[in-house]
């Protein structure tokens, strides 16, 4: 046997995994991007590019060590706290526009000091990520969990997340507790909105552009892969409060796919 053998075997068993399907809804881990066209994309269930395997272990790892933190914040720290609603045994969600709009929490804890209830949030950072979290705060560090836990706390009508990270080099913890600012909160509900109504733009005008690399829409961005048409999908389609999808085109229900059918695209940077 070979070392690089059991490598590339791991790397394989990676590859033959069934992929995940794309979420279709406009999530709080997303809404603080620099690019608005990925908020288009996610809302309409467009597909991602596949992450490559050593991607998939960094994730794998993410949620390992989030289950060490729940645990080390109950029984080591002994906060009161609910990873899952005890009324549907899965995440703490809030929804609006009929699940177009959907929040996930990685729990609720509650404040010692006065018995109110706060958002937890969990991160795990590489040591580089995690040194500027500690000098910076989380809003200049890192602006998209700053947006994301905004949107949980508006959304979930909370003034507060416990912000716990941890280091994934040395297993040092950082925590800060980030107040609801309700300026921000105006902002990404102005980004949303711009979502539902297909007036999000991209960053860039060019696929090579360095914020382009990383992100999971590029290969739908940049017409470079194949998406299978769905109403949703559509540049005609927009979503409804109920939670269904409307066609502007038939101005009805959108049902299925129709002659009028134009695949959607974000507007052009300006």
């Amino acid at each position: 046997m070979k070392a690089i053998d059991v490598i590339q075997a791991i790397d394989a068993g990676y590859a033959d995994e069934k992929r995940e399907k794309a979420r279709r809804y406009l999530g709080a881990s997303i809404i603080g991007t620099a690019c608005e066209a990925v908020l288009g994309f996610n809302l309409r269930g467009f597909p991602n590019e596949p992450p490559n395997p050593r991607l998939k272990r960094i994730f794998n790892l993410g949620h390992i060590l989030e289950d060490v933190v729940v645990k080390d914040l109950k029984e080591k720290a002994k906060l009161r706290l609910w990873e899952v609603d005890a009324l549907t045994g899965k995440q703490h969600t809030y929804q609006e526009w009929g699940g177009h709009i959907v929040c996930h929490t990685d729990g609720l804890v509650e404040d010692e000091s006065d018995g109110t209830v706060m958002v937890l949030e969990i991160k795990s950072m590489n040591d580089a990520s995690f040194s500027k979290f500690k000098k910076s705060g989380v809003k200049v560090s890192h602006p998209q969990y700053f947006g994301q836990v905004q949107m949980m706390m508006g959304m979930g009508e909370l003034q507060q997340t416990l912000f716990v990270a941890i280091n994934k080099n040395n297993c040092e913890y950082h925590v800060e507790v980030v107040d609801f600012d309700d300026f921000e909160y105006s902002f990404i509900k102005s980004k949303i909105e711009r979502a539902l109504s297909g007036q999000v733009r991209k960053i860039s005008t060019d696929e090579t552009d360095w914020r382009c690399k990383g992100c999971f829409k590029r290969g739908v961005c940049w017409g470079d892969k194949e998406v299978v048409p769905s109403c949703p999908t559509c540049a005609f389609s927009l979503p409804r409060p109920d939670g269904k999808w409307q066609c502007t085109k038939l101005d009805d229900e959108a049902v299925e796919i129709c002659p009028n059918y134009r695949q959607y695209e974000p507007l052009p940077k300006e």
